[in-house]
């Protein structure tokens, strides 16, 4: 095995390299890749704080369960015992579990998995360290409407859990972090599928999926307000030559950087569902493509993706034979790090604060609108202030500890980068 995964690790290396699509110097850098120990399928990571945190799904027994474990970020091959988030008594009036996502919020991890027959969705939580808070609760019973390749995502206050809708796309489930229901509906007709992944940033959802299933679909880019009225579409890698891109489960956005990174199934006209590959996207602001690596061979799938540090981490699967981790070093953009108007500098103070801070804009441009987008380590953006002082206090109360990027830009699309520590 070890020898296989030597190898594999050299074929990657050579296919990142080798099928960059770039204008700049390359963007992601495979680091290392892993295969990991007794997961089956359905691999979904997240940052915990203090290390990465991976679902997948495996069968010890007679019986398919979800399982978290932890992975050091430096050494992917560091991995702490699975820890069970199902068990056979969840089960006793439950049809076995197929399809799962999970997210982290609040320092709680939530997931939502599908049962076989994919006409049931369910959700439940736990703490970090993988102990059930509470008890599972039914999103939805005997669906007409499959609830398999289920979207889980978050605003930073609320959890939405949606599943396909043929006629109106998606449906979705809002609740609160304590599980209560909150609020059902439906997304209005902005042309995309059901298989893909949606990100909060900027007061919208971000959501990005094939416009359909397989060859001859392009990678679209939806967004939608915070109460899911569409409010735009855009074709971002469109179809050449009857090839197919879909099932864009792996998104994050790079604040340091300003980039978004899309892991996407890819298909030639020619092959046909499950042969699909693997590639990796970067994006500019505009979804202007950057860079399209090639990072698997045939028949992988089901990508997810989260940043941390400076790393991308990727974690995804073949079926029956295993999940796959991927360690990418990110390069910095040339124009981060360094002031757009040469002796211009906001400032923030103090840094490192436990309750608030100030942001001085007073060496900045005068007669400017500007834009401030706080985003945590994760690229979720927790908060935004539009101002015209030039300076401000913010308060960071409610902020988890960590490490945070304070983005400061003004109307003619400048910007100024400062890393923020919350104590």
């Amino acid at each position: 095995m070890k020898s296989c995964l030597l190898a594999m690790k050299y074929c990657l290396l050579i296919t990142a390299i080798g099928i960059g699509l770039n204008v700049n110097a390359q963007i992601l850098n495979l680091a290392d890749s892993v295969q990991l120990n007794n997961a089956s399928v359905w691999g979904v990571v997240s940052d915990a704080g203090d290390s990465l945190c991976a679902t997948t799904t495996y069968s010890p027994t007679l019986k398919p369960h979800i399982y978290m474990r932890k992975i050091n970020y430096n050494n992917i091959s560091q991995q702490s015992p699975l820890k069970p988030l199902t068990f056979d008594a969840d089960f006793n009036n439950i049809t076995n579990l197929t399809d799962h996502k999970s997210i982290i919020l609040n320092n709680e991890l939530f997931v939502t998995f599908s049962t076989q027959g994919d006409s049931d969705l369910f959700l439940f939580k736990t703490d970090l360290n993988g102990t059930r808070i509470d008890s599972i609760v039914t999103v939805v019973k005997d669906s007409p409407d499959p609830t398999n390749d289920m979207i889980l995502t978050t605003d930073n206050n609320f959890i939405y859990v949606l599943h396909f809708n043929p006629n109106d796309q998606h449906h979705i489930y809002k609740y609160d972090t304590l599980l209560n229901l909150v609020s059902r509906d439906s997304t209005t007709t902005q042309p995309h599928n059901n298989i893909g992944n949606a990100i909060f940033k900027g007061g919208e959802f971000f959501m990005f999926s094939g416009s359909g299933f397989g060859a001859s679909t392009d990678l679209v880019h939806t967004r939608w307000d915070n109460s899911w009225t569409g409010t735009a579409t855009q074709t971002i890698i469109p179809s050449t030559l009857g090839d197919g891109n879909f099932f864009s489960t792996g998104v994050v956005y790079d604040p340091v950087n300003q980039r978004w990174y899309i892991a996407m199934n890819h298909i030639d006209s020619s092959q046909a569902i499950g042969n699909e590959h693997i590639d990796i996207l970067s994006f500019d602001n505009n979804f202007n493509l950057l860079e399209r690596l090639h990072v698997t061979g045939n028949n992988y799938t089901r990508p997810h993706l989260t940043l941390v540090g400076g790393n991308l981490y990727m974690l995804y699967d073949r079926v029956a034979v295993g999940v796959y981790m991927h360690k990418y070093q990110v390069a910095l953009a040339t124009q981060i790090d360094s002031d757009p108007l040469i002796g211009h500098k906001a400032l923030i103070y103090p840094n490192p604060t436990s309750s608030a801070f100030n942001i001085d804009l007073s060496d900045l441009p005068t007669d400017k609108n500007y834009t401030i987008n706080i985003y945590s380590v994760l690229g979720q953006q927790v908060k935004t202030i539009i101002t015209q002082k030039r300076l401000l206090e913010v308060d960071c109360d409610n902020f988890p500890k960590g490490l945070y990027y304070v983005v400061t830009s003004n109307d003619n699309n400048n910007s100024w980068t400062q890393k923020l520590i919350i104590e």
